[in-house]
């Protein structure tokens, strides 16, 4: 199984690392979109609707809305506010994530609210990536870093919790991640930050707030991993779907980043990182 994601995680990270240097950002956020449709196709299923009517219509409005924003996005206004949104969601997520057993009945308008929550999780992740991609001169490699940020943090938390997890850090919804885990994930990115400061020639002040920045989003990619594990768990089922070999379907490998997007562009917009 470890070889299986070995290999399909290499084979996507080379893509992506490809793409986003080499493409124009409407094929990027094409093929964004197109992730993120599928994650809403995805996302019907956690909030109990099996069936391809209802389905079809949400990843439709997903469409319609990805169109829209793409249409009328504006660097400065839409953008910050999409992501102050963000913020006010994950901090609600937290919340949830605090009360485990929240939504756990299966009635129709239970399942209507989680539907409406994956439009928090989704839409401002897509919009919050093309707006990184887009800041003048370094905006691909802005989003490269935050790409790489939860690569590099995803690791150290699967490593470090495998070698030597032994307290859970969220026993009622995801068992098999421990504090252990959540430690090697700080120190790693922690070394990371560090030599990526230091190669963009950050001076002491800026270097200890990136590092510290950078750090924040290891908590962050915490609760959007641990809420989109608490919708697999409520709907009984273990990967959102059977998509990439090894690692489950989309939401699996983007839960992560659906937090950390629209909060680190919210530190670039208020910081002078970028």
């Amino acid at each position: 199984m470890l070889k299986q994601r070995l290999i399909t995680a290499l084979i996507l990270i080379s893509l992506v690392v490809w793409g986003i240097l080499s493409l124009p950002l409407v094929y990027i956020a094409a093929v964004f979109a197109l992730i993120i449709l599928i994650g809403a196709w995805e996302w019907a299923r956690l909030s109990g609707f099996e069936q391809f009517p209802v389905r079809i219509v949400y990843v439709v409005l997903f469409a319609l809305t990805l169109w829209q924003l793409w249409e009328i996005r504006d660097q400065s206004r839409m953008t910050s506010t999409t992501a102050y949104i963000a913020l006010a969601w994950w901090l609600l997520a937290l919340v949830w994530l605090s009360f485990p057993t929240i939504g756990k009945v299966n009635s129709v308008v239970v399942r209507v609210i989680k539907l409406c929550t994956g439009l928090l999780v989704l839409i401002p992740a897509w919009l919050a990536l093309i707006s990184i991609h887009e800041i003048p001169g370094q905006g691909p490699y802005w989003l490269l870093y935050t790409l790489s940020l939860i690569w590099i943090a995803d690791s150290g938390a699967y490593f470090s919790g495998k070698t030597w997890g032994r307290h859970k850090l969220a026993p009622k919804v995801s068992p098999g991640k421990t504090w252990e885990g959540v430690l090697g994930a700080l120190v790693l990115v922690a070394v990371y930050a560090l030599v990526a400061g230091i190669w963009a020639n950050f001076s002491n002040g800026p270097l200890f707030y990136f590092i510290l920045a950078s750090l924040l989003m290891v908590p962050v990619s915490i609760i959007g991993d641990l809420f989109e594990s608490l919708m697999k768990r409520q709907a009984g089922i273990k990967d959102s779907g059977a998509l990439l070999p090894g690692h489950g379907g989309i939401l699996d490998r983007i839960d992560s980043l659906t937090a950390v997007l629209p909060m680190f562009l919210l530190i670039l917009l208020r910081t002078g990182f970028a």
